[in-house]
């Protein structure tokens, strides 16, 4: 008989206060386990039979699926799981209370690497994957890591050292009405932004409701759309010695034609909107084209969600040449620095991200790290095909340092002031010096 996980969801005002009490709550208890490099023998699930371990989780769909899921690892392993479950923010914050006070009750955490990953990383949060991982005692030989896509590796390292493992996937990709498009005399999704500046054009029909571009305006949610646009003219965000470089020619001429296509083909109002509005608008058949997180195909796929699901198509974020890249957003899997229970952690985590459990979690939507694993029958050809081509080039969608808050802040006021039709290049200067000043008081 499988054993039901110990799961705890937490939301509303259930956290009012933390403390010494929060601290010790759902404590595992129990003696350390050894270090990585004192482990020897034979590969064994049930080495750690008869520990506990806690894991604490946002609500996402990602930990939906895999919470049924997890009484299969307890009974592979002997390893009892206590697993918190709560609503982004307080999950956000339950996880700097307790990481910051140096507490070793947690021992797998949920991390958005790269909403938080250069602060964990700084504070010294994560424990370093690669030891174990390159232990064969506590790694099964099923475990192909070299099937793990390195682009995305690389967003879960921080100065050399591998901090995560990518459990829920997102890449940036274009939405479109096929009907629309075709009516306008393509026969296939643009490919180029001159393309994508052309069809906008030709769908473009305020009379009937229908706006041929939509993307993210609302200040700091739109620059993880901007990021693709930087890298189809040739910039990025900072530099190799992290100062602002967004605000050098190609930046700001990405960051014009980012506010241009909304000004002269999206919905009125932009910069009011984040994912949210634009799904309903998607959603209610009145946008011809829109870029978002691949995530939202879910909602778009749903009948009962959405009036025109089989007129949508699905394809890769339009490219400009040589410097195009796709970009990816996701939620990865650590292994806390302060844990007592780090071995049995790390079985936790391998089973997380096994090529079984992110097919399964795959069948039901929700994108893994591993190449090799594919999608189920029902998801469409043109989303499979999106996803996997722009996996393989795809580079973080938000700037890599350590207070991503602010420096959102500043580069979505440049993206707010371009849709507005005002000065891009004077609000982007203002914007490098402010990003300057936020990441040299990181270095303080």
């Amino acid at each position: 008989m499988k054993r039901r996980a110990s799961t705890k969801i937490i939301g509303g005002v259930a956290i009012a206060a933390f403390g010494a009490s929060l601290l010790t709550a759902c404590s595992p208890g129990g003696e350390a386990l050894p270090d990585v490099d004192e482990i020897s023998g034979d590969f064994d699930w049930k080495r750690f039979d008869g520990e506990t371990i806690r894991f604490v989780a946002g609500l996402q769909p990602w930990q939906e699926q895999i919470e049924p899921l997890i009484p299969e690892f307890e009974e592979l392993t002997g390893i009892d799981v206590e697993m918190e479950a709560l609503p982004e923010d307080q999950f956000r914050q339950r996880l700097q209370v307790e990481l910051t006070a140096g507490s070793s009750d947690i021992d797998v955490f949920m991390t958005s690497v790269q909403q938080d990953g250069a602060r964990f990383a700084n504070s010294g949060w994560y424990e370093e994957l690669v030891p174990y991982i390159e232990n064969e005692s506590l790694t099964s030989p099923d475990y192909d890591f070299s099937d793990f896509s390195e682009s995305v590796l690389e967003g879960h390292t921080f100065d050399g050292t591998l901090s995560a493992l990518p459990i829920q996937l997102e890449v940036q990709m274009l939405f479109y009405r096929k009907d629309l498009i075709e009516a306008a005399g393509y026969d296939a999704p643009p490919a180029t932004l001159d393309e994508l500046d052309e069809m906008a054009a030709a769908t473009t029909d305020p009379g009937n409701g229908v706006f041929g571009w939509a993307v993210r305006g609302k200040r700091a949610a739109a620059v993880t759309q901007l990021t693709s646009f930087l890298a189809n003219h040739g910039a990025t965000y900072m530099d190799d010695e992290g100062k602002a470089a967004f605000d050098s020619p190609e930046g700001i001429e990405a960051i014009d034609e980012y506010g241009r296509l909304l000004r002269e083909y999206g919905p009125s109002g932009s910069v009011n909107n984040g994912w949210e509005e634009l799904l309903a608008m998607f959603q209610a058949g009145n946008i011809a084209l829109w870029a978002d997180n691949s995530g939202q195909a879910a909602a778009i796929r749903d009948p009962e969600q959405t009036e025109i699901t089989d007129e949508v198509g699905y394809a890769p974020m339009p490219q400009n040449g040589d410097d195009s890249a796709q970009t990816f957003f996701g939620w990865g899997a650590a292994i806390s620095s302060a844990s007592e229970k780090k071995p049995a952690a790390w079985l936790f985590l391998q089973w997380l991200t096994s090529a079984e459990v992110v097919a399964e979690l795959q069948e039901a939507g929700i994108p893994g790290g591993r190449q090799s694993i594919e999608f189920g029958d029902d998801v469409p050809h043109d989303f499979v095909d999106a996803f996997q081509t722009s996996l393989a080039t795809a580079q973080p969608q938000l700037p890599q340092v350590q207070s991503v808050p602010e420096v959102r802040d500043a580069i979505g006021d440049v993206l707010v002031a371009s849709i507005q039709g005002g000065d891009v290049e004077a609000a982007a200067t203002s914007a490098a010096d402010e990003f300057d000043r936020i990441v040299e008081m990181e270095t303080r």
